[in-house]
């Protein structure tokens, strides 16, 4: 009797042990689960002539996975306007909500490496999370010259204030038609006040996939085959309440042994009133075709902020002045923003 009870015992044990054991394992391996990014960034356009438009611009949510400080996954969801797939591919993009990111990330001493659809980070408007925008993006990416977002593959490292990084993807920021290949770089130098760098992307295309895209960037033609190339520097400078970035880059295109240049740039100005007021002036071009008279397109804005005492809350009025070469169009814009995020991280 005593050495069945003893037998009954241990099974016991085995059977609560068992799952309560894997239970711990689990919750030693699961890692941790967090909402990194969380923005409603809804918008109110009105331009001349009678246009008006209402849409969630930039808002977007984003889940973080990390185990180990160094292995992690992230997800966002967004509007597809978001990835901002370049214009060489296709004439418009659709505004439905999708996967506008989904890679996982290793970091150690070495670096960081991302694998899979994440973003591109090139120049210094690029690398800012839709978060931290207070104009609209600049024309180099409404215009999509440059992709947000893409497909492939990254590495990152920095030391004593310098970075380096490189991007290796698709340059369709989706399914991968014509099988080329696109390399994005940047190297820089950062402290507390200042930050300069410098950033390069190249890369081909092929009929297969630009045929029906309508780009006329440069001069192309769709109907062949085309490599593209663009470089440029930036500097940003912040001290007390101001803030000044200037950014200038110049593309390449070569098609059938022929060159042809385009070139972009904007520069931006900040003073902060007080913690909860502050003012930005924007000045901004995109010349699509240097071999071409009066295409070249002029923006300034100016863009008052009211925020609450975290800035959480961001209340952005944007008013913007068209200026074109040759004949006036009566284009010019006004923009109510109102952006909502938490400051801090969500954990479950």
């Amino acid at each position: 009797m005593a050495k069945r009870f003893q037998r009954l015992w241990l099974l016991a044990l085995l059977f609560l042990g068992v799952p309560f054991g894997h239970a711990s394992v689990l919750r030693e391996d699961i890692g941790e689960l967090k909402i990194q990014d969380l923005l409603l960034r809804p918008s109110f356009m009105l331009r001349e002539a009678a246009q008006s438009d209402f849409s969630i611009g930039e808002s977007s949510v984003a889940l973080r996975w990390e185990l180990e400080q160094k292995y992690a996954g992230v997800i966002r969801i967004g509007s597809r306007t978001l990835m901002n797939p370049m214009a060489h591919y296709s004439p418009t993009v659709k505004d439905d909500i999708m996967l506008v990111e989904a890679f996982a990330e290793y970091t150690d001493v070495y670096g960081r490496f991302r694998f899979g659809r994440m973003p591109v980070e090139f120049g210094y408007e690029g690398r800012k999370w839709e978060r931290n925008l207070i104009f609209p993006r600049p024309l180099i990416f409404q215009r999509r010259a440059i992709m947000l977002r893409d497909v492939g593959v990254s590495y990152d490292v920095s030391q004593n204030n310098w970075y380096t990084g490189f991007v290796v993807s698709n340059g369709e920021s989706d399914a991968d038609t014509d099988g080329r290949t696109w390399y994005t770089a940047r190297f820089g130098f950062h402290d507390d006040h200042f930050e300069a760098g410098f950033n390069g992307i190249t890369g081909s295309t092929k009929p297969v996939a630009t045929l029906t895209s309508g780009d006329t960037l440069a001069g192309v033609d769709t109907t062949k085959e085309a490599k593209w190339r663009m470089g440029g520097l930036f500097v940003n400078i912040n001290q007390k309440n101001w803030d000044w970035v200037a950014e200038y880059y110049q593309g390449d295109l070569i098609q059938e042994k022929k060159v042809s240049k385009y070139n972009t740039g904007h520069t931006d100005l900040s003073h902060d009133f007080t913690k909860r007021f502050s003012a930005h002036l924007r000045y901004d071009f995109f010349d699509p075709n240097l071999k071409v008279m009066n295409d070249l397109e002029r923006q300034v804005s100016l863009a008052l902020v009211l925020s609450n005492g975290t800035h959480s809350s961001n209340v952005i009025l944007v008013g913007t002045k068209v200026i074109e070469q040759g004949t006036q169009v009566p284009n010019d814009e006004v923009r109510l923003i109102w952006s909502l995020s938490p400051s801090g991280v969500v954990r479950f």
